[in-house]
């Protein structure tokens, strides 16, 4: 892969907008540092385990290469905001599921303050995390973290000189060096997990997702949610999330990083303490990702820094393998959350139009996940692209673009235009009151591809399914089972230009159900290059 190939691969593969952010502005700037630069003071190896100063000299040279529209992040930071800084710190040691590069580094964290501190005019700077770990206060005793006798949080809780190399203590210590160094400055921590917002008689408020400027409200299954103080009311919210894989979303970064923002107090189920109710609330078409762009819509981030110096692939916490962790030693900035999330996507080895929460982002203006309207500095990606181990039920964004009918014998240009919301087609519901025992759907929609591609075509179905690529019949399936994406694969040859899918659906017990997603020649659940759906 080129430099050019790695910056259109978001776009490449599906029917995306203009870019949210790009011609009318200037391309959106984004600064890429790893160990290696030579600008660096002291460069080092990607496999160095790097002091804290190293680390500062990348994150404070990734943040100058990626000035916001203001021209400068200190410009950008009104004077005496209250500046939040948002780490994923979700385990503390021992937790079964806490294992190196799980959290944000503090050393990354500690670099991002420093430099708000030092260059910038606030006048208040807050860390701010939600982690699955109770308060010191809480009555509960699950989910308890004690160090040396005593119960302690992210706040309290002593990471010792070996988890961060070059920088030793605690959130606490950290933010009390601060006040010392930073007089003229307030400096403390906020755990959201119990700051959610009330009603005036204390009882847990929700609140009802935002609509964006362009008119897009919310996508979760349910439209209003518990959220906390410190996000909806600071004046400036930095991101500052680990890249890693995650089991659901595919990766995890800045967007993901709004997770933390829910206040598990009150989405917890007794005896536990995570966002179990978030979860079971909010999802909608099998998938995470609506639920994240709306807890962001509450308060997207003002701007972004990316930790890469170690992550987890195959999922985001501990499977007890010791080749999950991998080091990268790299940083990167950037104003824009979704051109930020693109890029941790290509360089985990995923293609961004997979990622579904970055199609909604784009879509409530949140930023463009085409990085060919970013602006790239410091090291090059594609020498920084490592193919991350994704996890085992790890599919793509299945085509959403349709042409349907209730009368398959007519041509295909008479057929109804339709957009679906999620990866599984319900044909019987599109079809409302025209929908029969015994009716057969039509469904087809158009592939324009590159050039010749090997690929495989995965079909999730409900029902009985004839399948045809360029008027030969690939499959003929009736099935009855759990529906699934991706339970029938079939190996498929594209032609260059225009390729047509089309299907005949018969339903079973009165459920009509599709998923349509080509796969590349790997057959790993990546969406093969080169192509864009279209409908017929």
């Amino acid at each position: 892969m080129n430099r050019r190939d790695f910056l259109v691969t978001s776009a490449a593969a599906g029917m995306l907008p203009a870019a949210a952010m790009g011609a009318a502005t200037g391309k959106t700037k984004l600064g890429l540092i790893a160990s290696t630069n030579n600008s660096l003071v002291r460069p080092a190896s990607p496999e160095d385990p790097l002091t804290y100063e190293q680390v500062r000299d990348m994150v404070w040279k990734a943040i100058e290469m990626s000035p916001p529209r203001a021209g400068s992040l200190d410009a950008k930071i009104k004077p005496g905001s209250w500046v939040v800084i948002k780490p994923n710190i979700v385990f503390l040691r021992p937790h079964p599921s806490y294992t190196i590069g799980d959290v944000t580094d503090f050393r990354v964290t500690h670099a991002v303050a420093e430099y708000v501190a030092r260059h910038s005019r606030a006048g208040r700077i807050t860390i701010a995390e939600g982690g699955t770990f109770r308060s010191r206060t809480d009555p509960a005793k699950d989910n308890v973290v004690t160090q040396a006798g005593q119960r302690v949080t992210a706040y309290e809780f002593d990471w010792g000189p070996k988890e961060f190399p070059g920088w030793a203590g605690s959130l606490s210590s950290m933010l009390a060096d601060f006040r010392r160094r930073y007089p003229g400055k307030q400096f403390d921590h906020v755990d959201l997990s119990y700051d959610a917002v009330r009603d005036p008689s204390g009882k847990f408020a929700r609140l009802p997702v935002p609509l964006a400027p362009n008119g897009v409200g919310a996508f979760g299954a349910r439209s209003d949610y518990f959220v906390t103080n410190t996000i909806t009311k600071c004046d400036f919210l930095i991101t500052v999330p680990v890249m890693k894989i995650h089991l659901q979303s595919g990766i995890t970064a800045c967007l993901k990083n709004y997770v933390g923002t829910a206040p598990r107090q009150a989405y917890a189920t007794p005896g536990v303490f995570h966002n179990a109710n978030l979860h079971s609330e909010h999802s909608a078409g099998g998938r995470i990702d609506p639920f994240i762009v709306d807890l962001a819509a509450f308060h997207p981030p003002d701007y972004c820094v990316i930790d890469g110096i170690r992550g987890l692939q195959r999922q985001e916490h501990s499977i007890h393998r010791p080749d999950q962790m991998v080091r990268s030693n790299l940083v990167f900035a950037c104003e824009d959350p979704v051109a930020s999330d693109a890029m941790v996507a290509g360089l985990l080895g995923f293609r961004p139009w997979d990622i579904e929460f970055l199609h909604m982002a784009q879509r409530r203006g949140m930023g463009s996940m085409d990085l060919d309207q970013v602006d790239v500095r410091g090291d090059d990606p594609v020498k920084l692209t490592r193919r991350w181990e994704k996890p085992d039920n790890w599919y793509g964004r299945c085509n959403r673009e349709w042409r349907l009918t209730t009368a398959p014998g007519q041509p295909v240009a008479a057929w109804k235009p339709y957009t679906g919301r999620f990866d599984t087609l319900d044909l019987s519901a599109w079809a409302g009151a025209a929908a029969r025992p015994d009716a057969t759907y039509g469904a087809a929609v158009k592939v324009v591809s590159e050039g010749h591609r090997k690929a495989y075509l995965w079909l999730g179905v409900r029902g009985k399914v004839n399948a045809q690529l360029n008027g030969d019949t690939i499959a003929a399936i009736a099935s009855d089972t759990t529906f699934r994406i991706g339970q029938f694969q079939y190996p498929v040859e594209l032609r260059p230009g225009v390729n047509r899918i089309q299907l005949r659906v018969s339903p079973i017990d009165g459920k009509a159900m599709l998923s349509l997603l080509l796969v590349g020649d790997r057959n790993d659940g990546d969406t093969v290059s080169g192509i864009t759906w279209a409908r017929a």
